[in-house]
């Protein structure tokens, strides 16, 4: 798991700056906007919170077992990895510049990122447990028409393909390329989950299962939307570049992502010894040994 955490890690972080340098580009600062953003922020987190306590309240309620009852050192690593994928996603918006708040210093954006994602990637977990107990979610979401499988080969090595180019070409071309500079983390992160021959939120959709990928989209735009509407009414300013259609795309993308770092976090949990990325090959030749008469 370390491995496949700093590979994504460093992936994110080198291949953007990477490209500029070897395009020659310029870094652009960022739009100046004015107004507040940490107390609104705040806000916004606790309402999210809030919002995750009451879905985890239900869930225990319908089913005797809740996130935060049962599982709270998951929960808890759950939300360091949520602090980091944020501030990695910020750390991404410093290339492609799609949101602006009034955060005087990419440091505090990158902290402002982390004070969100502590809260996010939980509460979108809770949230996608919640959803899975809704009988008629899953109906819709199971037993749909199911996606040809590619050998795990190829399907990583097509994803690690157009991750690269993600973030490479789409850092360059942000305007053109932007809705695969984006999916990059997802897919980067899928494709190191097939390298390890790990399951991906992806997996059931050859046997016809979307509930997964549904389900956690919809976590995404729920979470997303309550923190981006609190944060706002709150007095807290913010620039978006892209319009609600893509905003809302966005945030389908973000749930899933949330979903496919807590399958990795969760790995600890599954007791048992992981993968390598290259199996082992027996010896050619057998060695055959007697015991002396």
């Amino acid at each position: 798991m370390r491995n496949r955490i700093a590979a994504f890690i460093a992936g994110l972080v080198l291949l953007p700056p990477l490209a500029v340098s070897l395009s020659g580009q310029g870094w652009d600062d960022p739009a100046p906007v004015t107004g507040t953003v940490w107390l609104p922020a705040l806000s916004g987190m606790l309402a999210v919170i809030a919002f995750g306590l009451l879905l985890d309240t239900l869930t225990f309620h319908r089913t005797g077992h809740s996130l935060m009852r049962s599982q709270r050192g998951y929960l808890l690593w759950n939300a360091v990895a949520g602090t980091a994928t944020c501030m990695l996603l910020a750390y991404l918006n410093l290339f492609a510049g799609a949101w602006f708040t009034p955060a005087d210093s990419d440091t505090a954006a990158l902290l402002l990122a982390a004070l969100s994602g502590t809260a996010l990637l939980p509460v979108v977990l809770i949230t996608r447990l919640w959803l899975a107990g809704l009988p008629g979610l899953i109906r819709l979401s199971t037993r749909r028409f199911a996606l040809p499988a590619l050998p795990a080969a190829a399907a990583s090595m097509l994803l690690l393909l157009a991750a690269l180019t993600g973030l490479t070409a789409g850092t360059i071309w942000i305007d053109h390329l932007g809705w695969l500079f984006w999916a990059s983390p997802l897919l980067l992160l899928v494709a190191l989950q097939l390298l390890w021959h790990e399951s991906t939120i992806f997996s059931g959709l050859a046997q016809g299962d979307w509930s997964r990928v549904l389900l956690g989209a919809v976590s995404g735009i729920a979470v997303g939307g309550i923190a981006l509407a609190v944060y706002r009414l709150s007095g807290g300013a913010i620039y978006l570049v892209a319009d609600t259609g893509i905003l809302v795309a966005g945030l389908a993308l973000f749930g899933l992502l949330c979903l496919q770092v807590g399958d990795v976090v969760a790995e600890n949990w599954r007791g048992r010894k992981r993968a390598d990325i290259f199996k082992k090959k027996p010896f050619p030749i057998p060695i055959v040994t007697r015991k002396d008469q």
